[in-house]
């Protein structure tokens, strides 16, 4: 049972990392006509850039874990994949800077309107 939840929440965060991605390349493609979908865009940048990062590491977590002490071996690739996906957050920058960023910046921007149009698109 506790390895059928591993998975499942492995899948999970896997699958809502891909979705926030293809949301927000969606995004881009609606933000060169509709200026709601670029402020939109520019709030979630912080929030794709370190999401995906953050979790896909955590999933990597519980898959080495489901294969127990081979998870640590390099007969499988798992071992390999948690090296490479701890680089994704140096990659994205730390996962505080685009904290910071969000709260810091992209909330308030247009007094306001990035966090009503965020409201708005998680209300839909």
């Amino acid at each position: 049972a506790d390895v059928r939840r591993q998975l499942l929440a492995q899948k999970a965060l896997s699958e809502g990392a891909l979705h926030l991605c293809f949301f927000a390349a969606s995004l881009v493609d609606d933000s060169k006509t509709n200026e709601e979908a670029a402020t939109l865009l520019e709030v979630l940048i912080p929030v794709v850039k370190a999401w995906p990062s953050e979790f896909a590491l955590e999933a990597n977590k519980w898959a080495i874990q489901v294969l127990g002490g081979y998870g640590y071996t390099r007969d499988y690739p798992v071992e390999r994949l948690y090296r490479d996906n701890r680089l994704n957050m140096i990659h994205e920058g730390t996962n505080g800077i685009q904290a910071l960023d969000l709260l810091g910046r992209k909330a308030v921007m247009k007094d306001g309107a990035a966090t009503r149009a965020l409201a708005t698109a998680m209300m839909r």
